[in-house]
């Protein structure tokens, strides 16, 4: 409280609610009403006992000396004291009345103990109409004045200060009569009365001149804010009240036939509309009413009260048929252009030629149209808008439109508006406003066209030079591809932006990195291993200075050190808890972590900072309890205003923890997430753009769709169409002036007007509402020319510039959109096979990351003249077309594949990642997994299903032994793996095992290779201090194999290295989780998905569609075991179909030979099922043989071919016949004797 409020007053009160205290404090404010003053804030003492500080002290005696204070509303009443405590001040009473009281209740003092000092003054304040009345009353006032001299007392009006003083001239001889002289002069005050009246017709009644009745001053009635305010005896009070109220009885009845006039607002357009027929309706209806118009479109109407307000009814009747629609979209300028040539609706509906049921009314900010006919409002609407037009124009390169444009503008009106106001001319900035009539803006508007024409021809060209010397420090800085991939996005408060990310922390670009640290900050494993090499020796040397001048770090704190070689200027150390050490307050002490450092990065100003799961790796907590704490730490710092933060990354390597983080994001942020797409892959259309292709041409079905076409850019009837430019300028390019000459210059105003600065390279500049384009926006890509590297500057930009347009499109709702072959030409010189290649990357990766669904239609335009890059693009194209990765359709799980030999330790393997005995092992001679047998646990917080095989690369397994577990493996793992673990011992190398190799190199594709991990097993048998990778580089086929793999490789013993805690390289476990790791980072980097090729996905659909007649037959089945049953029978189905397919063409498919794979399709989708039965007579044996060339030809192997040719033509024809044959064949040994029996009577043998 301020020192200048001392003097206080106190109060009891029920709980007052918000508006009732603001009312309170007015009232205490307000002297007239309470006798008090100046004051401060109305404050609690405790519970129903208030407070209010008085700047004066006479104005706080003023309101103490008033037994009783009530509200103006009647709705409040209290008595003040002046202590907290009513024991040693008045008796406070509190009360509620919906009504206004009839006077105030008499205060109930404290008795004194000793009689009252001669000429003792007593004051106070009633109501404020009571000494005005005693002043003006000066009977009332003589009565009053005889009942108080009885008492020794005499009274004295102040009614400007709206108080009353009662003196005591009593001796002391009459103590004893005047002990309680105050209570005796407060039952004298309490014989008068103040009562507020509201209610219309008894304020009307009352304000009247006085009738018969009162004839003397005892009552008076005052007029107080739409009340009457009846002051006098209290016995006069109510019985004036008691005749008013039997008088407004008696009238109610009589009151229909007095005269009245009431005024109607209708608006001027809208009277105007209507009043023909008012007036006629009202006319023949009520002749006994007079209708009139008056000012501002007011209906007046006179005459009985009961036939107005009939005549009322009708009016309103007649105004509900009238069609109002009202338009928002011209500007104050228009509106004000049009008051002022036309003024009333009329002159302004006789311009336009409007009817007499149609009528327009002009408002300050908005155009309202009124019409009888609803039809009519459009047509009304096209009318005004073919007649009338706003155009807007930016000058460019100055800051207000030059005096000699304006000159030239003036005189233009000024000749254009003789005899009659048709155009305006607004100037503001740099902008032109023309407005007025369609015909005459347009004629002004070529004048500033041309004139913005005439100084652009008087500029200098573009330097190229300039624009490197001026953005070459931000190029510097611009932040390019650094491997990692936004899964998420959300939007908190105050622009604040959320991203959840799948990549390396240490490559991450952030004005502050968090590193997942130890009390002692000793950087030893995980993250803060990884963030400390990354950073250099710096990092561990500063964090082991800060723990001995500070001591360790407690959890839920942060340290802050340089970040060494690090893209951050902080890292910031931040503890988090180890599970189980701190009884079930981990999610605490997290949430403390997280929040420590957003403050931190806040007090220092930074605007980034990246963060990863803090406590979920070796700390042991719980993945779900953490991203639970950081996410829900993230959104009550984003609840704060006033941030300099911006940007918060939330970033892991593995898979399911940014999935967890990302669905904590979803629950608690509620944001929209951009992320991984679960749609297919690209879908290419290669041809010619069809002359009429309809406006907005979208892909087919899900994702996105490149069509390459040969056109023009600028005929492309699409949403939106592209452009390159060098730097900020739009005509900098041959695309870029193909499309101004369309358009016109409105290109270049709207450019300008969009471009709020200067944009950056990489940056999108979207242009709308051009006309002269079969498209409805325009995007231009900034640019730099290209640098002669193809992972250089240039190339990242471009990059950067299709990922932000495609991002552009997919905000704004675009389905299709047009490019050229972005920079080829003369500004920019990028070679066609770049452009080719990172355009279709780019898309590719695009629709990979996104979440939704929704179609994009990508055409490349290549122009009819372009020769060179119409070859380059089909070229790259078709590679494109080959084995793709697929996004996971399928479960959270990964899936895993292990390859090998018999006996190289696959069951084991697979037992040891699982800890647990699931895949059977045997160490005798005739070991070996038989069958293909798939699990799923959860290993180290990821969900993982491995399926072992039995040794598909040996070379003494039969086909009938094979076929059937490769077919297994294929519907196991369908739609595809994420991991090939191709499993080999460590060993002395053989021929045999350098036939194995051989084998895989020939089977596996190169895209399959991308997602393959070698696994040594048998590590025991390394050298001591001998690591896998030394092991490897004595041997050039391993070497070889491994390189193709990506270098990835890792090293197990099933037997010896369970528990080794010595040497943490020869730990299973260690081993487990560095092999998970390598499988997140491989899946990083092919986008988050698996491998999938066209035979795997033909079989995944063939998977679904059983799961669904499942579902419809079997009941409540549990949702895996209709997957299983699902798996089996198209298993089953697969190998009937295939039985004619030798085993090494089936295993070729699958691992992805494109020949092998199409010949599968073939036999999957045609149905050629040929059996090879080469036990049979001669005659099968030259159909078996006629199938292998043509086998040999899908292999792409030449062997046998031509002496073949004639029997492999014959051999598929009769196939054919046979796969018919064969449908009904519920066992492969009934399939292959049905197709068997087909092709020979096919061949008559």
């Amino acid at each position: 409280m301020d020192d200048v409020y001392q003097h206080a007053v106190f109060f009891e009160c029920h709980s007052l609610q918000t508006e009732q205290t603001r009312k309170i404090e007015t009232y205490f404010r307000n002297r007239r009403r309470s006798g008090g003053g100046e004051c401060g804030s109305l404050t609690t003492v405790k519970e129903n006992v208030y407070r209010i500080h008085f700047k004066h002290r006479q104005d706080q005696q003023r309101v103490l000396g008033r037994s009783k204070h009530e509200l103006a509303e009647g709705s409040l009443v209290f008595t003040v004291r002046d202590s907290v405590d009513p024991e040693t001040s008045y008796t406070t009473t509190t009360s509620i009345s919906q009504e206004f009281p009839d006077s105030a209740q008499s205060p109930q003092p404290v008795p004194a103990s000793t009689p009252p000092p001669s000429s003792e003054v007593y004051e106070l304040q009633y109501d404020a109409f009571l000494p005005r009345y005693l002043h003006e009353c000066p009977k009332a006032l003589n009565k009053l004045q005889e009942e108080l001299s009885t008492m020794f007392c005499s009274a004295q009006i102040y009614p400007e200060d709206e108080r009353v003083l009662v003196r005591c001239l009593a001796q002391p001889d009459a103590a004893d009569k005047c002990r309680n002289w105050k209570s005796e002069v407060d039952k004298i005050f309490n014989g008068y009365r103040c009562h507020y009246e509201v209610d219309p017709h008894k304020v009307q009644a009352l304000l009247q001149p006085c009738s018969s009745h009162q004839t003397t001053d005892e009552v008076k009635v005052y007029s107080e804010g739409g009340m009457a305010v009846v002051v006098g005896e209290r016995s006069q009070v109510d019985a004036r009240l008691k005749d008013l109220e039997d008088s407004t009885i008696k009238r109610e009845g009589s009151c229909l036939r007095e005269k009245q006039t009431s005024v109607h607002w209708l608006g001027e357009a809208k009277l105007c509309l209507l009043w023909k027929e008012i007036k006629g309706k009202l006319g023949r209806d009520f002749p006994g009413v007079k209708v009139t118009q008056g000012e501002a479109g007011l209906l007046v109407l006179e005459g009985y009260v009961e036939e107005v307000l009939a005549a009322l009814a009708c009016v309103s009747e007649k105004e509900n048929l009238v069609c109002e629609r009202t338009i928002f979209d011209h500007s104050p300028h228009l509106l004000s252009f049009l008051r002022k040539a036309y003024g009333g609706c009329i002159v302004l509906g006789d311009i336009l030629g409007l009817s007499d049921d149609v009528a327009i009314e002009l408002q300050d900010t908005q155009l309202c149209f009124f019409t009888l006919s609803a039809d009519k409002v459009d047509d009304t609407q096209k009318t005004l808008q073919r007649k009338f037009k706003e155009i807007k124009i930016d000058v460019p390169n100055c800051s207000t439109v030059p005096s000699e444009l304006q000159e030239m503008l003036k005189s233009k009106t000024n000749e254009i508006n003789q005899g009659q106001c048709k155009v305006q001319v607004v100037f503001s900035g740099f902008t032109v406003n023309l407005l007025g009539h369609s015909k005459e803006a347009e004629e002004l508007s070529e004048i500033v066209t041309q004139f913005i024409w005439n100084q652009s021809n008087e500029q200098s060209t573009f330097q190229i030079d300039e624009y490197y010397n001026k953005n070459t420090q931000r190029l510097a800085s611009l932040t390019l591809n650094n491997g990692n991939m936004v899964v998420a996005s959300y939007s908190l408060g105050d622009g604040l932006q959320v991203l959840v990310c799948q990549g390396d922390i240490t490559k991450q670009e952030a004005d502050a990195l968090v590193n997942a640290a130890n009390e002692d900050l000793d950087h030893c494993g995980g993250v803060a291993a990884a963030l400390s090499k990354a950073g250099g020796p710096e990092v561990q040397k500063e964090s082991k200075a800060l723990v001995r001048q500070t001591g360790k770090v407690p959890t839920g704190g942060v340290a802050v050190t340089t970040g060494g070689n690090l893209k951050c200027k902080k890292l910031l150390h931040a503890v988090g808890p180890v599970c189980g050490n701190f009884g079930g307050r981990e999610m605490f002490l997290l949430e403390k972590a997280v929040k420590s450092a957003l403050d931190l990065a806040e007090v220092m100003k930074f605007k980034s900072i990246a963060m990863p799961c803090i406590s979920s790796g070796m700390f042991g907590v719980p993945v779900t309890l953490c991203a639970e704490a950081i996410v829900t730490a993230v959104k009550e710092f984003g609840s704060q205003g006033g941030r300099s933060l911006s940007t918060v990354i939330l970033i892991d390597n593995r898979g399911e923890v940014v999935r967890a983080m990302s669905e904590a994001c979803d629950r608690l942020l509620q944001g929209t997430s951009i992320g991984r797409s679960t749609s297919r892959d690209l879908e290419f259309l290669v041809g010619a753009a069809p002359p009429g292709t309809a406006q907005g041409a979208t892909a087919s079905g899900d994702g996105v769709c490149v069509e390459i076409v040969q056109g023009t850019i600028e005929t492309q009837q699409v949403d939106a169409v592209v452009s390159p430019m060098v730097g900020d300028n739009p005509l900098s390019t041959r695309v870029g002036n193909t499309l101004l000459q369309s358009v016109g210059f409105q290109l270049i105003f709207n450019f300008r007007k969009e471009e709020s600065e200067e944009s950056m390279p990489g940056d999108v500049v979207l242009v709308e509402g051009l006309s002269g384009l079969p498209s409805s926006a325009v995007f231009f890509v900034n640019l730099i020319p290209y640098d002669d590297d193809p992972d250089g500057t240039a190339v990242q930009v471009l990059r950067l510039g299709i990922n932000n347009m495609l991002t552009y499109c997919v905000d704004r709702g675009f389905r299709s959109v047009a490019l050229p072959v972005l920079g080829t030409g003369i500004a920019l010189s990028f070679p066609a096979s770049v452009v080719a290649t990172v355009l279709l990357e780019e898309v590719r990766a695009f629709q990979q990351s996104r979440a939704n669904k929704t179609t994009l239609l990508v055409r490349i335009t290549i122009h009819p003249d372009d020769t060179e890059s119409s070859e380059v693009f089909q070229s790259v194209q078709e590679d494109f077309t080959k084995n793709v990765f697929q996004p996971d359709h399928g479960s959270t799980a990964k899936r895993i594949i292990l390859l090998g030999k018999t006996g190289s330790g696959k069951s084991s393997l697979a037992n040891t990642i699982f800890e647990e005995e699931l895949f059977g092992t045997n160490h005798t001679p005739n070991s070996g997994t038989k069958v293909c047998q798939a699990e799923t646990r959860l290993v180290n917080e990821r969900n993982i299903t491995l399926i072992d095989t039995p040794g598909l690369f040996d070379a003494g397994r039969s086909e009938e032994e094979l076929k059937p577990e490769i077919v297994r493996c294929i519907t196991e793992c369908a739609p595809g793996p994420h991991a090939f673990l191709i499993v080999l011992k460590v060993e002395k190398f053989t021929e045999q095992e350098k036939a194995v190799i051989d084998k895989i190199c020939d089977y596996f594709s190169e895209d399959a290779l991308k997602y393959a991990v070698i696994v040594f097993t048998h590590g025991d048998q390394l050298p001591k201090s001998t690591t896998i990778e030394e092991f490897i580089s004595h041997n050039k086929n391993l070497s070889d194999l491994v390189k193709k793999c990506g270098g990835r490789c890792h090293v197990f013993d099933n037997t010896y290295w369970k528990d080794n805690q010595h040497n943490i390289y020869r730990n299973n476990q260690y081993q487990v989780e560095e092999l998970l790791n390598t499988i997140d980072k491989m899946m990083m980097e092919n986008h988050g998905g698996y491998y999938s090729n066209t035979m795997l996905q033909l079989v995944e659909e063939k998977i679904k569609k059983e799961e669904e007649h499942i579902k419809q037959t079997s009941g409540n089945m549990q949702l895996e075991e209709i997957r299983k049953q699902a798996k089996a029978t198209v298993s089953n189905r697969f190998l009937i179909e295939m039985t004619a397919i030798g085993t090494g063409v089936l295993l070729g498919a699958f691992l992805g030979l494109a020949g092998m794979a199409k010949l599968v399709i073939k036999c999957l989708g045609s149905g050629e099922v040929i059996k090879l039965m080469k036990s049979l007579n001669p005659a099968g044996r030259a159909v078996t043989a006629a199938v292998g060339g043509e086998v040999a030809v899908a292999a792409g192997v030449t062997v046998g071919v031509g002496a073949l040719a004639i029997a492999a033509a014959g051999g598929v024809a009769g196939g054919v016949a046979g796969h018919k044959a064969a449908k009904g064949a519920e066992s492969v040994q009934e399939a292959a004797e049905m197709a068997y029996k087909a092709v020979m009577e096919k061949a008559n043998l």
